[in-house]
């Protein structure tokens, strides 16, 4: 039996496997999310000369986006991973922006001097073993009159691309039962739990919007081969099949395969995804 599913990940597992994991993978991650990122950036409705805190940027590629989108003002990206904030760091040093800078920190426990108008997050903000506490902690990063405006994933049984996939998973290995509101992907599927850590964090004018639409497994342009491989090597198909024998992680790689040969579209392959573009003011 493995021992956890993937909606029960804790935060400090990004400073290490999971941030090395990242990085390994960034191109194809951002690729996957990229959809559902730009609605988040849309839905944030930065203005100019806004100064920004980009929880969880990852490789940087929200926060770059960011920036452009500010002009004069600044974003800074803020990520656990030493590893990710590096990458960040070399890819900025390829780019004409004199208005981003990037921190490795944790955001549940630590503090800022600066303080912010916007507090935005691409999905890097469901891992917090204490999510009450840590929302308290980012509501101090805001000015006075700052706002909150992250996106996450919505009810993991609103996910094909999981629930497909770790359907063959579970052909091959005997999965836990979730843990509701655990920390990881999924931890705020239920909007009303995200609206209780909200509202005891102190924010106000709470607004969960849905947004429906399709994951680019492996990156735009992924083969079924390149999605199933990316799925078992970088996602939650390696971690259920983990310690399981060559033949076995085979099988359910071809199994796969075969599911993701159906779901090929424009050149990619795209499977449904829900998550909450959510927004509140301090």
């Amino acid at each position: 039996m493995v021992d956890k599913l993937p909606q029960e990940m804790e935060s400090e597992s990004w400073a290490g496997e999971m941030g090395e994991k990242w990085n390994n993978y960034v191109d194809q991650f951002e690729g996957m999310i990229a959809p559902v990122g730009s609605a988040a950036i849309a839905h944030a409705d930065f203005q100019h000369g806004e100064d920004v805190i980009d929880i969880g940027c990852g490789g940087g590629a929200t926060t770059f986006d960011i920036a452009r989108l500010i002009g004069e003002g600044h974003v800074t990206g803020l990520d656990l991973s030493p590893t990710l904030v590096n990458t960040s760091n070399n890819r900025l040093a390829n780019m004409d922006l004199g208005n981003v800078d990037f921190i490795c920190a944790d955001a549940a426990t630590d503090k800022t001097d600066r303080l912010y108008d916007v507090l935005f997050s691409r999905f890097g903000v469901m891992f917090f073993e204490d999510p009450y506490a840590a929302f308290t902690n980012m509501r101090s990063y805001l000015k006075d009159d700052g706002r909150l405006s992250f996106v996450c994933w919505g009810p993991p049984t609103e996910q094909p691309w999981v629930g497909q996939l770790m359907a063959i998973a579970a052909k091959y290995v005997e999965l836990p039962p979730p843990v509701p509101n655990a920390p990881g992907p999924f931890a705020f599927g239920d909007k009303y739990y995200l609206t209780d850590i909200l509202e005891k964090a102190g924010f106000n004018n709470i607004e969960i919007t849905r947004w429906s639409g399709n994951q680019r497994l492996g990156g735009p342009g992924s083969t079924p081969e390149e999605a199933a491989r990316f799925v078992i090597d970088a996602l939650f198909m390696g971690d259920a099949l983990e310690g399981q024998l060559e033949e076995v992680v085979e099988q359910a790689y071809q199994d796969s395969v075969e599911l993701l040969s159906g779901c090929v579209v424009d050149g990619s392959v795209e499977m449904q995804g829900c998550a909450w573009l959510v927004r509140a003011s301090c």
